[in-house]
């Protein structure tokens, strides 16, 4: 019972459940930091959002592209999960449903089925945004910013059975970057139950309101030879600990992606334009620039090879990776201040944060998109007629 519940998203067995949770006794690692208690109104409880959401986080199919006829006996292969409505036409899930040439179905209940089409991924933070013109949603209401307290509880709400949504309780255990996840960004980590379909699940708070969306689950580190129990004739006696801890991007990092995504088809991210080394033991002091690239905004502000990088934004850097880090959670066209140590002078300078990659281009007109995905595609499939009528040749001639 430590690592939450499963239940359905019915509200008799749901109060049930919530019956028992009041008297659940958290266990000592949490001890030291209480959760806020689930609330027992009758409106606005976590329980009663489970209900609530049953529009808001939908089912949805990624057909992959398909390579030539269908022949008899080939399954179309297909993969199901979850996705959260954004706004009326628009809901976002996650990357692996973007299949490069595919397509992706929305169910809508009672039968009811509508393609999507895809306005942007990333692979990074494991997102993606798609667009439904043929029905309009309702979308969820969003946490404030930096509502995961650690500790609190939360419900994880996906939607792969179609029929109903599927809830699992958990709780809030840790924020911050993780180096197993390439997003450079804050991460929540959410012990909860892990099953088929978890990741593009909605994270709600005790009020219902959507705090964050699971893109992953961390990564499993196998337990030592040494701790494992094994029988007399070497068999392993214990099962490894079930892996349950989820990560999911905060709502506000979700937003902010799927914006991107909209205006671009890609995320922006900010770039200064600098290679960086830590300086010797005997010199410590700052983080000492070694490249500068040409045309970046480094070069536009003025700094320099062998200028050390003091403090950037007033706080003081010691490290590579902290540079790093502050400019990646900043987006292009900020301005970044920066103290740097030339020589024996102190200078203070601004640089206009420029874009990872260069400045993204200007999406084609979704007509010509499609007209050339359609023509790729015709491509595609005269080859693979010609290639299937040389295998009937080969297959027809006698053998020598």
């Amino acid at each position: 019972p430590g690592r939450g519940a499963c239940f359905p998203a019915r509200r008799a067995a749901a109060y049930f459940l919530f019956g028992l949770l009041l008297n659940f006794a958290p266990p000592a690692a949490l001890a030291a930091e209480p959760p806020r208690p689930l609330r027992v109104e009758p409106e606005g409880n976590l329980l009663n959002s489970v209900d609530a959401a049953n529009q808001s986080i939908v089912t949805v199919i990624g057909y992959p592209m398909r390579y030539g006829p269908p022949r008899p006996g080939n399954k179309l292969k297909r993969l199901i999960g979850s996705a959260v409505v954004l706004s009326e036409h628009r809901l976002v899930t996650t990357a692996s449903m973007a299949f490069p040439g595919g397509r992706l179905s929305v169910l809508l209940g009672k039968g009811i089925e509508r393609d999507a089409h895809l306005l942007g991924v990333d692979r990074a933070s494991n997102l993606a945004l798609f667009e439904l013109n043929d029905a309009s949603l309702p979308a969820l209401r969003r946490a404030p910013p930096q509502s995961a307290v650690i500790g609190s509880w939360v419900a994880v709400i996906s939607n792969v059975a179609i029929t109903r949504p599927q809830a699992a309780l958990g709780r809030v255990i840790g924020r911050g970057e993780r180096i197993d996840f390439p997003h450079s960004g804050e991460v929540v980590e959410i012990d909860a139950p892990s099953y088929l379909g978890a990741t593009g699940a909605a994270v709600l708070n005790e009020s219902g309101e959507w705090l964050a969306l699971v893109v992953g689950r961390a990564q499993t580190v196998p337990p030592d030879e040494a701790d494992v129990d094994r029988g007399p004739a070497g068999m392993r006696t214990t099962l490894p600990e079930p892996n349950t801890l989820l990560l999911a991007l905060p709502v506000d990092q979700v937003e902010r992606i799927t914006a991107d995504l909209a205006a671009y088809g890609a995320v922006r991210r900010a770039f200064l334009g600098v290679g960086l080394v830590v300086g010797s033991a005997e010199d410590s002091l700052g983080v000492r620039v070694v490249r500068v690239w040409p045309n970046s905004p480094a070069e536009h502000a003025d700094i320099r090879v062998g200028d050390r990088i003091v403090a950037m934004e007033g706080r003081e850097m010691r490290e590579p990776d902290e540079i790093t880090a502050l400019v990646r959670s900043m987006r292009p066209g900020d301005e970044i201040a920066l103290t740097l140590l030339r020589d024996t002078d102190i200078l203070a300078v601004r640089a206009v944060l420029g874009t990872l990659g260069g400045e993204p281009g200007a999406r084609a007109p979704r007509a010509e998109q499609i007209q050339r995905i359609r023509s790729q595609l015709d491509s595609l499939n005269g080859e693979s007629r010609r290639l299937e009528e040389r295998l009937r040749i080969l297959e027809k001639a006698p053998a020598r």
